[in-house]
């Protein structure tokens, strides 16, 4: 990499993370490196792809750094696991990945690139957590695996948040260290109450396999799987059989409409209140509400 493409970077990353990507025009990052924006051009044809550059290399740097953490065999599980949290701080903390907060995640649109750039980031690091959880538990967490890659994900989150915005005095270490424990009596709990996973697989594919999808994407397979669970919990209802049927009517009728261009919004409401007459599919209704204001937004 050549010196000045190195020193546009480096302006770049600092002004993101200082002022945010919105606010931070390419002009700014060409007088802070005292060249003509003519000259930024010739390395990057907009700031779009600026930013893409800096994302990309630090990626890649925290997943090589990672790979050679998981080939430390003196490590115990224990002391591996939290030595992969400790480094995914660090990275965060204090070698850049924190400009990843400059700027807002959006919905992906025709031609955008950051909405699809930071999708596939933020799945790739919950992926990486995934794993790191994944060899520390194996498969006794397998069903609650993406509960626990959330909440993970969320404490690191807000611990990050009150060091480098308040100056909170916390150690990397002894974070990644409290980080474990915790993890250790959430996933003993999970497993010792034998809870229903929030998160299944099927509902967090997307990130699985790490491909975008467009909102009416998720719409639909979000509804499908709320679906399919509402159809299991009528057939285990102690109503009688004709019941039964009916209310699996309604739910084919439902899954008809939501296949349709433009759902007839008085239908939908009416099955809808129809459902929710039986108590125990009152938290699927729940669900599907959200799920038709959606479909029916237009």
């Amino acid at each position: 990499m050549s010196i000045l493409k190195n020193k546009i970077i480096e302006s770049a990353e600092r002004m993101f993370a200082e002022k945010g990507y919105e606010s931070t025009s390419i002009q700014d990052i060409a007088d802070d490196c005292s060249i003509a924006k003519g000259s930024l051009y010739k390395f990057f044809p907009s700031k779009e792809d600026l930013y893409i550059e800096i994302m990309e290399v630090h990626f890649t740097r925290i997943m090589e750094d990672a790979e050679r953490i998981r080939e430390r065999t003196e490590l115990s599980s224990r002391e591996l696991f939290v030595e992969e949290i400790r480094h995914q701080l660090d990275y965060f903390l204090n070698r850049g990945l924190f400009v990843a907060n400059s700027l807002k995640e959006k919905p992906a649109i025709p031609g955008d690139k950051l909405g699809p750039l930071m999708f596939r980031k933020r799945a790739k690091l919950l992926n990486y957590y995934r794993g790191v959880l994944q060899r520390r538990y194996g498969e006794a967490l397998e069903p609650h695996t993406w509960d626990a890659v959330m909440i993970l994900n969320a404490m690191a989150k807000e611990y990050l948040h009150l060091i480098k915005m308040f100056a909170k005095p916390i150690s990397e270490s002894a974070l990644a260290s409290y980080f474990a424990d915790r993890m250790d009596d959430l996933v003993a709990g999970l497993l010792s109450r034998k809870a229903e996973p929030m998160l299944s697989a099927d509902l967090m594919k997307e990130f699985e396999t790490e491909k975008l999808e467009t909102l009416q994407e998720a719409i639909e397979r979000c509804g499908a799987l709320v679906l399919e669970q509402a159809a299991s919990t009528i057939r285990e209802l102690s109503v009688p059989n004709a019941r039964k049927r009916e209310l699996e009517q309604i739910l084919e009728l439902l899954r008809d409409e939501g296949e349709k261009e433009k759902p007839r919004r008085f239908l939908v409401t009416a099955l809808l209140n129809e459902l929710a007459n039986e108590h125990e599919l009152e938290p699927y209704v729940a669900k599907m509400r959200r799920w038709a204001m959606q479909m029916l937004r237009d």
